[in-house]
């Protein structure tokens, strides 16, 4: 016997994966009727985009409700709709054995829902059981990032001949560039001159982001190859590729606070973790806002906060975004570009340094831009 035989009301199945015939099941109060069982079309198993918080009508007069990817709740004759059609007021004046409150059939499918994956199959909901885990799990977070990752590994194998194009781009840039300006830097030169600095940077960003992702295919990389360096050069350089782009948003972005500290890491490690903050922060931060990378110098350690305005992540989303290929559901709206690897990356060469990148966000949003939020993302380095 099917648990959904002790369901109130009649349901039906569909499975195209499995079988292509629906199958009914008769409800403990009320049985499937003939009406829906010798239906010639079911045309209601094809309304995926109804959800449980909707009682639909179908061209024959019944009721139905969906209760997940695969059921629907059928057979009734919901009572009380404001927009009933002439068939279905007539059916129920002839069967009111069929009649149920759409409060009740609403209240029963999410009494359903809540018995869980076995007797519902949505899988959104179950996805987001096993997102809402990971907060709580990092066994299980190491996991399935290192399965995420292995799908991009394929693609970053094939971006060499995009590598050596963009090399040459660059090459081009920094030729047009000394000609102007042979007694400057590259970068000098490249604030000064339009069309060949936005080439300029953007080739740089690009080869940036690719070395970034030799990272998240692998790790161990992140060891060996240490240096003594100072944070704040390092974070200014990777700000002046940045701040071109930001330029072009009206986006303030400033440093702050003093830094003269030395650390210890592979100095590429430590600017594609930068790379990725920056990115994200300059991506979604809106037009004419202000983004600021503070620094706090510590006896024993340097921390780096880059704070700015960012759509809203939930709470159950504040470890997901640093999963790859996972964008929080108001960022997909804000912008429509993004792989989901940038923090992705910036979190496992944190892991593997124990640098502690962490997101907080503020609940309040802007008062002056809306559906933004004070958002902030914080590194932490060790002093040498």
């Amino acid at each position: 016997m099917s648990v959904w035989s002790l369901f109130p009301y009649p349901t039906l199945l569909y499975t195209p994966e499995v079988d292509s015939v629906p199958k009914f099941e008769d409800g403990s109060i009320i049985a499937t009727p003939e009406i829906c069982a010798f239906c010639p079309t079911k045309e209601c198993r094809l309304s995926r985009v109804t959800r449980i918080k909707e009682v639909r009508e179908c061209r024959f007069g019944m009721s139905y409700v969906r209760v997940d990817d695969s059921r629907l709740i059928v057979g009734v004759i919901a009572t009380g709709m404001p927009n009933s059609s002439r068939r279905a007021r007539s059916l129920a004046r002839k069967n009111r054995e069929l009649w149920a409150k759409p409060n009740q059939l609403l209240s029963a499918a999410e009494r359903a829902i809540t018995l869980g994956p076995g007797v519902v199959e949505d899988f959104e909901r179950a996805k987001q059981e096993v997102l809402d885990q990971l907060k709580n799990n990092p066994e299980m977070f190491q996991s399935l990032a290192q399965q995420l990752r292995a799908e991009f590994q394929d693609n970053l194998s094939q971006s060499h001949d995009f590598l050596q194009l963009a090399k040459m781009v660059q090459g081009y840039a920094e030729t047009l560039i000394q000609e102007k300006y042979p007694a400057i830097s590259t970068e000098d030169g490249a604030e000064l001159l339009p069309a060949e600095g936005a080439i300029y940077f953007a080739t740089k960003l690009m080869l940036l982001k690719i070395d970034a992702l030799t990272f998240l295919q692998e790790i161990n990389l992140v060891h060996g190859g240490e240096t003594r360096f100072q944070i704040h050069p390092l974070i200014v350089k990777y700000v002046r590729i940045y701040r071109w782009q930001a330029e072009q948003k009206e986006l303030d972005l400033q440093l702050a606070g003093p830094s003269y500290g030395y650390c210890s890491y592979n100095d590429q490690a430590i600017g594609a973790v930068v790379q990725g903050l920056l990115d994200n922060m300059v991506k979604y931060a809106p037009a004419g806002s202000d983004a600021t990378i503070v620094f706090e110098e510590k006896e024993q350690e340097i921390t780096i906060d880059f704070k700015s305005l960012g759509p809203r992540i939930e709470n159950g989303e504040l470890q997901q975004i640093f999963l790859p290929g996972y964008r929080a559901r108001a960022a997909r709206g804000a912008a429509s570009s993004g792989l989901g690897l940038g923090l992705a990356t910036a979190k496992q060469i944190s892991d593997a340094l124990g640098l502690k990148l962490q997101v907080s966000q503020e609940a309040d949003e802007d008062s002056k831009y809306r559906d933004r939020y004070p958002t902030m993302f914080r590194i932490q380095l060790e002093r040498v």
